[in-house]
């Protein structure tokens, strides 16, 4: 029997309150988590179908950038860290958004952030002579470990500056227990590259005449890199310490002429393959929301994050705000 009466009545009031609320909050969180797999990573708009980044057309535009979001893109080095930097500024202030866009490269974030297309960029070398002089400003952030990186099948635990000389020019073919050498290089500019070109002596030569002749594969992303690493035996290859750590790459971090890649090898010199993670910006009428974001990486917080995930914080730049805002934290 159907109960009509009022008690009846205001139970199937409840009822249908109780389950509009439910749909409500379900919708919300449908959303929220649409938005941040969008926010992750998208396909930059300021890429052509080749994946080169384009100039900016000038003229009126007829979506302002929200205040509330900030957008970073670079290299493929900086993504993780700075994935996890944004993720806990984020966790205090759920009100703004993060845009960090896959990897466009340490060159494609100088010309994205100087077309104004994001709002800080992400490098992993100094700047070239021909960007220079365009009114940028790099903030180095974070320094990291280049190692030679080597599949689990590898039968050494530390390479010496003749060594890597012989495995780059195809001198030394065969590993000490008979199995071949496979050696896989990034492309000409890459970070790792050029931090070993200024460390072992005569290893840019002979990096140049290894691409010349293309005796090696050459890979064009981080994630190729490791991937390939992990997946062929006997092979090596130059990479980051920070991005192996972050991820619990299954690879072997080979000692450099006895010297292991440790926190304290990099921080005093002694390990002497590094690179330093910078930002970019344009001196021109900063982003407020980038400065705060900046601030928070040189906060105690921001460096606890740097730490944890295998690279070295480093002090904010002498005289600046971020030196005066460390004692106190970043602005709520």
């Amino acid at each position: 029997m159907i109960d009509g009466g009022p008690a009846g009545s205001q139970r199937a009031r409840l009822a249908g309150w109780s389950l509009a609320l439910t749909g409500s909050a379900l919708l919300l969180l449908t959303a929220w988590l649409l938005l941040r797999l969008v926010e992750r990573g998208p396909e930059p708009s300021f890429l052509d179908r080749e994946g080169v980044v384009v100039k900016v057309q000038s003229g009126p535009r007829t979506a302002p950038k929200p205040s509330s979001l900030l957008r970073l893109a670079g290299s493929g080095s900086n993504l993780p860290l700075t994935r996890a930097l944004a993720d806990e500024f984020l966790s205090k202030r759920p009100w703004l958004r993060v845009r960090v866009h896959e990897s466009v490269g340490s060159g494609g974030g100088v010309r994205a952030v100087y077309d104004r297309a994001i709002d800080i960029g992400l490098i992993s070398r100094p700047l070239q002579p021909e960007e220079r002089g365009r009114g940028l400003v790099t903030i180095p952030y974070a320094r990291v470990a280049v190692v030679v990186a080597a599949n689990p099948t590898v039968p050494i635990r530390g390479i010496s500056a003749a060594e890597m000389l012989a495995l780059y020019d195809g001198r030394a073919q065969f590993w000490s227990d008979g199995s071949a050498v496979v050696v896989f290089q990034r492309e000409r500019g890459d970070s790792g590259h050029l931090a070993a070109h200024a460390v072992i002596p005569g290893f840019a030569e002979v990096d140049r005449h290894a691409w010349d002749t293309r005796r090696w594969s050459v890979l064009y992303h981080d994630r190729a890199m490791q991937e390939a690493l992990v997946s062929t035996p006997g092979s090596i290859g130059l990479f980051d310490q920070g991005l192996a750590i972050s991820q619990d790459l299954p690879l072997m971090m080979l000692a450099y002429e006895g010297q292991q890649p440790t926190t304290e090898g990099v921080r005093s010199g002694d390990y002497p393959l590094t690179k330093d993670l910078s930002f970019v910006l344009v001196d021109d009428g900063y982003d407020p929301l980038a400065l705060e974001f900046i601030a928070f990486v040189f906060s105690a917080d921001g460096q606890r994050v740097i730490r944890d995930n295998g690279y070295i914080p480093l002090e904010p730049p002498a005289r600046s705000s971020f030196a005066q805002l460390r004692a106190v934290g970043p602005p709520d």
